[in-house]
């Protein structure tokens, strides 16, 4: 989770940076992860806190990117990459299908702050 997160402080740097330029119009993180008590995890239900909600959100002019943040794939000394102990979740894969019936919203699982920050630039350079 550690790696995780190192990752997706990197992608929310690059995001603040893009914003600050114009863009993208916002992002957000959605905190779904991390260990709560259950009166906190109940309210939190009752808010509309959902399992399965990508990690980022990403607003640009006219689509919007939800983000699912894994840590990158080892590199094997083959050169092959192994994705052990990387898994997106059956509640993640839900909301991703369900993001892709929208005429607006574009999903996908990024391994590693590279991936993710490449995707959004692609997004921004296909809306211009």
């Amino acid at each position: 989770m550690k790696i995780e997160h190192n990752h997706q402080r990197v992608v929310v740097n690059f995001l603040a940076f893009m914003e600050a330029r114009g863009k993208i119009v916002a992002f957000f993180a959605v905190p779904n992860g991390g260990s709560r008590n259950a009166r906190e995890a109940k309210n939190l239900k009752l808010e509309g806190v959902r399992a399965g909600v990508s990690d980022l959100v990403v607003v640009l002019k006219n689509r919007v990117l939800f983000i699912e943040m894994k840590r990158p794939p080892k590199k094997l000394k083959n050169g092959n990459l192994s994705y052990a102990g990387i898994s997106v979740s059956k509640a993640q894969k839900e909301f991703l299908e369900k993001v892709a019936k929208s005429y607006v919203c574009v999903s996908k699982v990024c391994y590693g702050s590279q991936e993710a920050i490449e995707y959004i630039k692609e997004n921004i350079e296909e809306l211009k």
